[in-house]
């Protein structure tokens, strides 16, 4: 799982993301619930983002995304 969070303050700045902790998961669906649990346990201000992904050797495939949104309320969506 890879969080993210993105500043959207500034209206005409750059998009400026930090990085946070990766967390090893044993399946797609512990890292969803990681996911979601991170974005719904964090601060609403700072608008955190979560990605599920798979990895099989060096790619990477994001396959779940979940964040908050300018207005505080969570999203989600299931990736291909």
């Amino acid at each position: 799982m890879d969080v993210r969070k993105e500043n959207r303050r500034s209206g005409t700045g750059p998009l400026v993301k930090q990085l946070y902790p990766e967390f090893a998961c044993s399946s797609l669906g512990q890292a969803i619930d990681q996911a979601k649990r991170s974005v719904l346990e964090a601060d609403r201000t700072i608008m955190l983002q979560a990605d599920a992904c798979s990895r099989n050797r060096d790619q990477v495939r994001t396959k779940y995304r979940c964040w908050i949104d300018e207005r505080g309320a969570f999203n989600e969506r299931i990736l291909g």
